[in-house]
């Protein structure tokens, strides 16, 4: 025989047992909910954002050696905007322009001188950020006994430089000899990868080009072989240049990702040896105008910027 308290007891298990059924399937229901919320969220603001960023680095030519200096830097750069990037290679400096232009590529680190041809090009495209490098800016080299110690003295004379269109081997320096009034009476050889071996060799009086390039022969060469005779004020940065294709939400929220993973974005780059020139570096805002002496230099040398 079954007592009344032992009715209620079986009862009240019941119950109980119903009880957290419900919560479990409310909790379970809310999570749902949350999650759904979140990606909601998530998606707000990015229905018009490309699946994948066509993207290139000016200054490397060829798939395999992008590939190589910058895969770190897109496994970080997918993580945090959850966008595919996908290399575009470019085979010199100035098919960047003519790229952005065709629209074929959608972001490019461009370096100074090359965004000022890209802008000149597409006038629409926009620098979101740059990378400030340490040390960014021209020299003059003459070797250690040659009579010649400042600017003025290399009037008549012949100087090594850079392929047409480097900021630190070619426009840089031309700016330094405009602005001394010297353009006219210095005969300038751009010799490209050439131009190390010729000042060396005595081809040229005197090399201008980035002061990397400096420190690399005077590694080799050791410091009593060559003489710094004139140093530039420091170039402009290497700016992240989009394409105007590209949402404004996109661009707004690229923008920030550099800004807020800077160090976590710049030791994927310099994951790469040869990435080294951004030892020291650091993501700074830019504008458009920062890059007028990059126009104005290419304007008195007569070279078009379309």
């Amino acid at each position: 025989m079954k007592t009344p308290w032992m009715y209620a007891g079986v009862t009240a298990a019941l119950v109980g047992m119903a009880l957290t059924g419900c919560g479990s399937e409310a909790d379970e229901g809310s999570a749902i909910e949350q999650d759904a919320s979140a990606a909601a969220e998530t998606a707000d603001g990015q229905e018009d954002w490309p699946e994948t960023i066509r993207f290139a680095v000016t200054g490397i030519d060829g798939m395999e050696e992008l590939q190589r200096r910058y895969e770190e830097f897109q496994d970080v750069i997918e993580e945090h905007t959850g966008v595919d990037f996908e290399f575009f290679a470019l085979s010199n400096r100035t098919v960047a322009s003519t790229a952005m232009e065709a629209d074929q590529v959608d972001m490019v680190l461009s370096g100074p001188s090359e965004y000022a041809q890209t802008k000149g090009a597409a006038p629409g495209v926009e620098p979101l950020a740059a990378i400030e490098r340490d040390a960014y800016h021209s020299v003059f080299v003459v070797h250690e006994d040659s009579e010649f110690e400042e600017l003025e003295d290399l009037r008549g004379e012949s100087i090594a430089m850079k392929e047409a269109g480097s900021t630190s081997g070619h426009i840089g320096p031309s700016a330094i000899l405009i602005d001394e009034g010297l353009d006219d009476d210095i005969e300038v050889e751009l010799l490209g990868d050439a131009r190390i071996e010729a000042f060396k060799s005595g081809e040229t009086t005197a090399l201008a080009d980035g002061v990397r390039a400096y420190d690399r022969i005077v590694e080799e060469d050791g410091e009593d072989a060559y003489r710094i005779i004139h140093e530039g004020p420091p170039l402009p940065q290497d700016p992240f240049v989009a394409s105007p294709e590209l949402p404004e939400s996109f661009k707004e929220t690229f923008t920030e990702i550099l800004h807020e993973h800077e160090d976590e974005i710049l030791d994927a780059i310099l994951d790469h040896e040869e990435n080294d020139k951004y030892d020291g570096a650091k993501i700074v805002d830019i504008e458009d105008e920062d890059y007028d002496l990059m126009r104005e230099t290419y304007d008195t040398l007569g070279i078009e910027l379309q």
